[in-house]
């Protein structure tokens, strides 16, 4: 059959109403009745359906049975990447409402994600998806524009006793709002200065807390977004490319960012 022509829209309303079908033409060739049986549907469905696909071109017939083409399995990669990341961002709206305007977060970082919404009654649970992988890191950057003595506390045995390292860029004005907690300086200044742990400082607004793990068995990345100091909930990804992006946004942060002085917190 000719499929010249056929327009992207076209495509997509195929996917949208086939997919079923196409996905069991995906794992081997079968015949109608076979389809019908595998995808629980009519002889009359299937006979639409298959007629839609091989005039969209992602099915083909050889000898009496049926196939996904290379296109048919592109497209289905395709409508399943395209769900997942809808999937994700119908989770992640609340969370993304929360961001600034002009927060760098796109579709990259959305697609394969996971959302964790921070407990009222226990508002560090949502940090379970980086606080779970310390142990298997090596490393740990990231930047954030918030920093509690809490967060210290979590990463405090992973420094000391696991030789995690850290570099974290944080903003000038958090450091600011440190040195008026008088309880709050010791703990912090000890951490900051720990030999594994560089910190480096900032005067921009940074839109979110944001985390790379990395190590032999981890690749992980995420963000944590803050609102009014408290956490809102937390966007992490183990996908190569969100973990790249998330990578060029932490160095072109680091790099105007300045070294800290951590006796500085202890005047």
């Amino acid at each position: 059959m000719v499929t010249d022509g056929v327009d992207g829209e076209r495509v997509r309303d195929v996917l949208r109403k086939r997919s079923d079908v196409l996905a069991a033409l995906s794992t081997q060739r079968r015949d109608k009745p076979a389809l019908a049986d595998a995808v629980g549907v009519s002889r009359s469905t299937v006979d639409r359906a298959i007629a839609e696909l091989v005039e969209t071109g992602l099915v083909r017939e050889v000898g009496g049975r049926y196939e996904a083409t290379h296109a048919g399995e592109l497209g289905l990669e395709t409508a399943r990447e395209y769900r997942d990341a809808t999937d994700t961002l119908g989770a992640a709206e609340p969370l993304l409402d929360a961001l600034p305007e002009d927060a760098p977060v796109g579709t990259d970082l959305l697609e394969g994600g996971t959302v964790t919404y921070a407990d009222p009654a226990l508002p560090e649970a949502a940090l379970t998806e980086v606080l779970d992988r310390l142990p298997e890191a090596e490393t740990l950057r990231g930047f954030a524009p918030v920093v509690k003595t809490n967060y210290v506390s979590m990463l405090q045995d992973a420094v000391v006793e696991a030789g995690l390292s850290v570099e974290i860029v944080v903003q000038t004005a958090t450091l600011d709002s440190l040195r008026t907690i008088t309880a709050a300086r010791p703990a912090v200044a000890e951490f900051f200065g720990a030999d594994a742990v560089d910190v480096l400082t900032t005067d921009e607004q940074l839109p979110y807390a944001l985390w790379l793990l990395d190590g032999p068995d981890v690749e992980h990345a995420g963000i944590t977004v803050h609102d009014g100091g408290a956490v809102v909930g937390v966007l992490s990804n183990d996908d190569p490319d969100a973990v790249a992006n998330y990578r060029d946004q932490y160095a072109s942060v680091r790099g105007r960012a300045s070294r800290l002085n951590p006796a500085t917190l202890r005047d």
